[in-house]
């Protein structure tokens, strides 16, 4: 147990060390808004989208079995967004925090922490099978996000999920599942340029999000509700790993995918979902904020799912 939990803090650690120092370059005044906005749109323009390229389309076809796992995890995710914005309806939040927690709440950070934790505590091989999770989040899961954070700029919902696909990180996602559907490789020379911006993606973008996390609110920013937030993370950690399990152990998929699928639902809000919202400028502090919360709690939940997923 003790060697579980210090390897999850192990790989946690790393992501706040890069929050922190851009925290710590806000607060010096090294770092300003202007220039922060400057490092979120390297990311969504050339790091998130050469990442997800890169490393989706070495994927594989999934056999039918896998295909219907990876169906039921989509099903679990989109549903879980859905009752967030419902919730939010119900609680009268605005469409801002009714996109922005329902992003939140879906779209989490399988790709960076999860995965390589799975593979360490579940095997490689587990790893291997769930990894298609990351194509989920990224085409299915994220196409969602960014059409209702579409519809809360005040576009009409239907037009703002067909544009969802024309998002870089999104069309770059659903670019790799196709090669890898079709089993084509990028040129040697796009491929190393592709490994080399893939690298930079997410330390630049939690740099982004500790810049953020430290500038102050601005006259056209209020502070963000902690409601939203809490109800994000509260499903991101809780309500979509338990219906992952439950929902994908009613398929044919493998019971190693099953646990590894469960335990990369359970991973804390990508920092994607801030470097979204902050582009649209929907509920991003808000976003910031969850991301660094459901990170932090990531350190004992996913402990505790590590945990109850080896003795199961």
């Amino acid at each position: 147990m003790i060697a579980v939990v210090a390897d999850v803090l192990g790989r946690v650690w790393p992501f706040f060390l890069l929050v922190g120092a851009g925290l710590a370059l806000s607060r010096l005044r090294l770092l300003d808004a202007q220039q922060a906005r400057g490092l979120s749109l390297y990311v969504y323009w050339i790091g998130f989208p050469a990442l997800l390229l890169h490393s989706l389309s070495r994927l594989g076809r999934p056999p039918p079995e896998l295909a219907a796992g990876l169906a039921a995890y989509a099903l679990v995710g989109l549903v879980v967004m859905a009752a967030v914005v419902l919730l939010g309806r119900a609680l009268k939040w605005s469409k801002a925090e009714q996109a922005g927690a329902s992003m939140a709440s879906g779209v989490g950070n399988s790709a960076f922490l999860t995965l390589p934790i799975t593979g360490a505590v579940l095997g490689a091989e587990t790893a291997r099978l769930a990894a298609g999770v990351i194509a989920v989040d990224f085409v299915v899961l994220s196409a969602a996000g960014v059409g209702l954070l579409g519809w809360a700029a005040g576009r009409s919902v239907g037009r703002s999920i067909l544009q969802a696909f024309r998002n870089p990180v999104v069309a770059a996602a659903f670019a790799g599942v196709a090669l890898a559907l079709l089993d084509l490789k990028t040129p040697q020379a796009l491929d190393r340029a592709l490994d080399l911006a893939a690298a930079s993606g997410s330390p630049v973008g939690l740099v982004a999000l500790g810049a953020a996390l430290g500038l102050r609110e601005t006259g056209g920013q209020a502070r963000p509700r902690t409601a939203p937030i809490a109800a994000a993370a509260i499903a991101k950690l809780v309500l979509f790993p338990l219906g992952a399990w439950l929902v994908i152990g009613l398929t044919p998929a493998p019971p190693a995918f099953r646990a590894g699928a469960t335990l990369l639902a359970a991973a804390p809000t990508a920092v994607s979902v801030f470097i979204q919202t902050r582009t649209y400028d929907v509920f991003a502090r808000g976003a910031a904020r969850t991301v660094a919360l459901t990170t932090a709690a990531a350190m004992a939940t996913l402990a505790v799912a590590v945990l109850l997923l080896v003795h199961r």
